[in-house]
Order: C-alpha cells, then sequence, then structure tokens
C-alpha cells in the first residue's frame, strides 16, 4: 500500500476511536471534548478524501505527461 493509503486509514481509524471513546466516556468528560470528538470524524474523513484526491490527481498528471512525451516522440520520428 501506498503511503496516502496508509495516513488515509490512520487518520480514519484514530479519528472514529476518538468519537468512540467521546461517546462511551460522556458522563467522565466534558462537554468539550466531546464536541472534539464529534469534529474529529468528519475531519478525518475529509483529510482522507483529500489525501486520496491528489494521490489520484498527481498519477492522473503523470500519466498524461508521460503519454505527451510518447506522442512527441512519435512526431520526432515521423
Amino acid at each position: 500500500m501506498k503511503k496516502a493509503a496508509i495516513l488515509a486509514g490512520a487518520l480514519a481509524l484514530v479519528s472514529i476511536g476518538v468519537v468512540m471513546v467521546a461517546g462511551l466516556t460522556t458522563v467522565w468528560l466534558t462537554e468539550e471534548m466531546r464536541a472534539f470528538g464529534l469534529v474529529m470524524l468528519p475531519t478525518a474523513i475529509v483529510a482522507s478524501l483529500l489525501v486520496r484526491y491528489f494521490d489520484w490527481r498527481g498519477r492522473m498528471r503523470r500519466n498524461l505527461r508521460a503519454e505527451h512525451d510518447a506522442h512527441q516522440d512519435l512526431e520526432k520520428v515521423a
């Protein structure tokens, strides 16, 4: 797996863990900590989606550049 996918998965798991712990221990924790846990989940989801988007975009740009370079090489030969 790529580092970006591992990072996105780790962010998602940590945020889910934070939300679960904050939800299970609401009796002991303050309201601010519970709110922090509830904000962490959407933030981690957005972060993981951004990591995947920029990884996909980078791969697409590399492929387009490779095709463009191959096309230029073919024109030079012809």
